[in-house]
């Protein structure tokens, strides 16, 4: 009977010792892996786009300089910032987020996937955007200028252009502009026509291919090699 039972434990202290080993085997397995998708990591990926961006605010203001193609204020980045206005409302998380010395708003969003919602996206995203910034009393006129801005890996109208910048404007006389100061624009990497700046040519061929040759572009591929040995970075 004391052979048994003595045969019985050392069968089950070998089990516990490699559910164990398996265990550690599973777990660097897993660090191994974790690593291997870091380091294959670019700048269109949510994580380092938001990182370089609120890192390197001057990359961030050159970014929406080129895309605006006009002169902006330092702007003071914020990563992922939420918005929630009541407990029972969807809130939002915007992936980078500008306020600039004029008090003008911009939104910068990575999209990566196709998604056939986006237009009501941008919309939701303004109405928060707007909620957030306004006080109770306060005038509507008091309601800052905002840029909403998608970097599309894929053209989300299929019309092949590089760009689709949106205003509220009168149907009846297109050149009355509203005036609320509201702005949307989504912008298409994947773009065949000609119709924006070399520089911005050059951007979109970083988002695709992680490569680029102009400045800003060889900037923000320096950002992410140094993103890929960033200790903290990893482990997050």
């Amino acid at each position: 009977m004391l052979y048994r039972d003595s045969q019985r434990l050392s069968l089950f202290y070998i089990d516990v010792t490699i559910n164990q080993s398996r265990e550690r085997m599973n777990k660097e397995e897993l660090k191994k892996k974790a690593e291997e998708n870091y380091q294959k990591l670019q700048f269109r990926d949510d994580f380092l786009f938001c990182k370089i961006l609120v890192e390197r605010p001057d990359i961030a203001k050159d970014l929406v300089e080129m895309i605006l193609n006009t002169k902006i204020k330092e702007v003071v980045p914020q990563s992922q910032k939420p918005i929630e206005i009541t407990a029972d409302a969807r809130g939002v998380r915007l992936d980078v987020y500008l306020d600039d010395e004029n008090g003008t708003v911009y939104d910068l969003e990575m999209q990566t996937t196709k998604k056939s919602d986006l237009p009501k996206r941008t919309r939701y995203y303004q109405g928060m955007i707007d909620l957030n910034l306004i006080n109770r009393g306060a005038k509507f006129s008091e309601l800052r200028k905002s840029y909403i801005i998608f970097i599309c890996v894929e053209d989300p109208f299929d019309e092949g252009r590089h760009i689709y910048s949106f205003e509220n404007m009168c149907k009846e006389n297109p050149e009355r502009r509203l005036g609320d100061e509201s702005y949307k624009i989504l912008l298409n990497a994947s773009g065949t026509q000609n119709d924006v700046s070399e520089n911005l040519l050059d951007f979109f061929n970083l988002i695709l291919t992680g490569k680029g040759n102009t400045s800003l572009s060889k900037e923000i591929e320096s950002e992410v090699e140094k993103a890929k040995s960033h200790e903290e970075w990893r482990l997050e």
